[in-house]
């Protein structure tokens, strides 16, 4: 359920005028992510799409429409997601605005993921046929993490629901790709840092999320909310088995983060502890998977 009556009119409508301009061509909308888990926040959260079409030829077209329709349907309702969103996101500096598009080439960041259905391999977490967009899988990413999120969390807002073709064991190669999600995003931190001390914060709060995600993923258990996810790792490990304050001190700045002030040895005290834990949270997840 969309929880923002703001978000659901302008998914409504961005919907609709997507399929009004191709009429015979879209086969799915859906939606995932912090806007279907009731953790959407205006100007500070993004919306995560996927549009499923019939032929690949309209790809980018399509992809070039949504993106226009964005930036005017976020005018209109105000949500100022083309501040949030990391394929639009501008700073005064350019080569931080560089980062941040390399990230996006590098990672999950785009709100629209247009692929043709015989493009998309469900049941094997495959993409083929030389897909630019890659449903953010263009490095080392995984499908089926990516895959898993919409099965679990996914609405779907027109057309063909997919999530009950989605596989629920997955392959071990897409857990172990898995565990490369928060580590790619805490060397961002540390790339980031020396030009935007904020950002990187950022990046590192996160890490630490998406680290609880990614092995809850790798255990077959499914994913939720940021903060039902947390409560699920501090419940399998122990005290003794990783620092569980520092994760429930990283949930509340997930809310507070955008009003603190913060100091630059802070920012990087903060960032080798989130280090710490990922690479702890990963180490005892191990030793869980071989014991069993």
């Amino acid at each position: 359920m969309i929880q923002n009556s703001q978000l659901k009119s302008f998914l409504d409508e961005m919907v609709s005028e997507l399929v009004r301009e191709f009429p015979d061509e879209i086969v799915s909308f859906v939606l995932f992510g912090s806007a279907t888990t009731g953790e959407w926040i205006r100007g500070k959260s993004d919306i995560d799409c996927v549009v499923i079409i019939k032929d690949k030829k309209y790809n980018a077209r399509i992809e070039r429409f949504l993106t226009q329709l964005l930036f005017v349907l976020d005018a209109k309702h105000d949500l100022k997601l083309s501040d949030t969103c990391t394929s639009y996101k501008k700073t005064d500096n350019p080569a931080l605005d560089l980062i941040f598009k390399t990230e996006n080439k590098m990672m999950f960041g785009q709100p629209f993921y247009v692929v043709a259905q015989d493009q998309l391999d469900l049941k094997q977490f495959k993409i083929t046929k030389d897909l630019k967009t890659e449903l953010g899988a263009r490095t080392i990413a995984s499908l089926g993490l990516f895959l898993h999120r919409i099965k679990n969390t996914g609405i779907i807002l027109y057309g063909k629901d997919i999530r009950d073709e989605i596989p629920e064991m997955v392959p071990l190669i897409e857990k172990v790709k898995a565990s490369f999600n928060a580590i790619l995003l805490l060397m961002m931190s540390f790339i980031i840092f020396p030009y935007s001390p904020m950002s990187a914060f950022s990046h590192a709060v996160k890490a630490n999320f998406w680290a609880c995600g990614d092995v809850l993923f790798a255990l077959d258990i499914p994913l939720s909310t940021t903060k039902q996810e947390v409560k699920e790792i501090c419940s399998l490990f122990g005290k003794s088995e990783i620092d569980s304050e520092h994760l429930m001190l990283s949930l509340e700045y997930k809310k507070t983060k955008d009003d603190m002030k913060m100091r630059k040895r802070f920012v990087m005290q903060y960032m080798l502890k989130s280090t710490r834990f990922v690479y702890g949270l990963y180490a005892v997840t191990l030793r869980k998977l071989f014991k069993s």
